[in-house]
């Protein structure tokens, strides 16, 4: 049974439930990728891969997902080996590696995406539109906060 913590604010029962929540979010399309031969974070890196310009370097990816560098690239390490993608060395500055994805990797992006998006509706189907929007306006809130914190 759980203990119920006398001196819990507001701000940290919101806290907590956005992490746990999260974490849901999460395992749930881990679960549904996984039919594809992706985890979710190999989904995520495709997904940003696919609405980024060429070319598509770890360090964009990073950006768009909220990762560090060496975070994007050890995902992008099991990618390659699983074949995935391919790490090429083909842009004016050598010493930079754009991502590109191979037929295997865009054939499970292909199949997964559909299946997330299906996901994704059921979870928010509760929820009424004007309140989806609300929702947006406060996380990108909490979003925005939350990048000026970290500067």
């Amino acid at each position: 049974m759980r203990k119920e913590i006398k001196d819990h604010s507001l701000n940290s029962e919101a806290w907590t439930l956005l992490q746990r929540t999260r974490d849901l979010l999460f395992r749930c399309q881990d679960q549904v990728v996984s039919e594809f031969g992706l985890t979710a974070e190999q989904y995520t890196v495709l997904l940003a891969m696919k609405q980024l310009d060429d070319p598509v370097r770890p360090t964009d990816v990073g950006r768009l997902v909220g990762h560090k560098v060496n975070t994007v690239s050890m995902i992008v390490d099991r990618m390659v080996t699983i074949g995935l993608v391919e790490r090429t060395r083909d842009l004016p500055d050598r010493r930079a590696v754009r991502l590109v994805f191979t037929g295997k990797g865009e054939r499970a992006f292909k199949q997964a995406a559909p299946q997330v998006q299906k996901l994704i509706d059921e979870v928010f189907s509760p929820i009424p539109t004007e309140d989806r929007r609300t929702l947006i306006r406060h996380l990108k809130k909490l979003r925005d906060g939350t990048l000026k914190r970290l500067g």
